[in-house]
């Protein structure tokens, strides 16, 4: 899986080297994620020019005759997204598009009272709230059924069946005509430290 520039956005940018005056033997778009990042601003790119100072640790593609450089953790997160641009008035800009449930959600609590449940569910390996330690990917709320999309901290860990368990318990217990709870355990994107709440970040001392 790479990352796809369409001919449209390939257009756009050599163009942008032009009007900064960069080498296009030595140019390369930059893309980059942030895991803290509110939603909309997670995935950022940038042109630059090759100084020989790149990390040989990088996942280097090319698309639509461009080379397009990421860190390894960044891709992770990145591959498989379409960059677009659109050039219609008082819409021009380039457009990101990634693949279904590539990211968390910008707010993977369906309801108040399922953030509440989930905040009473510990991982007992960190000592913290699934919450809050960013394990929660989405949720959603349809009649008497809540789906639970989540990951662990490494799919190595050997508490998942015990805190999927807690999940659905926590769950049916808040709401008594909840009939079912089902528990997605994903591994993409993985967990990184990054994605602990600003809250989760003050009871680990991490702040």
């Amino acid at each position: 899986m790479s990352i796809v520039l369409t001919a449209k956005a390939a257009d756009q940018l050599i163009k942008v080297m032009g009007e900064q005056g960069l080498d296009p033997t030595r140019a390369y778009l930059r893309v980059t994620y942030h895991p803290r990042a509110h939603y909309q601003q997670r995935c950022s790119i940038e042109l630059k020019e090759d100084d020989g100072r790149n990390s040989e640790a990088d996942q280097v593609l090319e698309s639509s005759g461009l080379q397009v450089r990421c860190d390894q953790k960044s891709y992770r997160y990145v591959k498989g997204i379409t960059l677009d641009y659109h050039d219609a008035p008082g819409a021009q800009g380039f457009t990101i598009t990634r693949p279904p449930s590539k990211w968390p959600a910008e707010e993977p609590f369906a309801a108040p009272w399922i953030h509440e449940a989930l905040r009473a569910v510990i991982d007992p390996e960190i000592g913290l709230n699934v919450a809050d330690l960013g394990l929660i990917y989405e949720t959603r709320l349809d009649t008497s059924t809540v789906t639970v999309i989540m990951t662990m901290t490494t799919p190595a860990c050997p508490m998942t069946e015990m805190i999927v368990s807690d999940v659905k318990s926590s769950l049916q217990q808040a709401a008594r005509e909840i009939s079912s709870v089902d528990v997605e355990v994903v591994w993409e994107p993985p967990w990184t430290p990054e994605m602990v709440s600003d809250q989760g970040r003050d009871q680990m001392g991490w702040r």
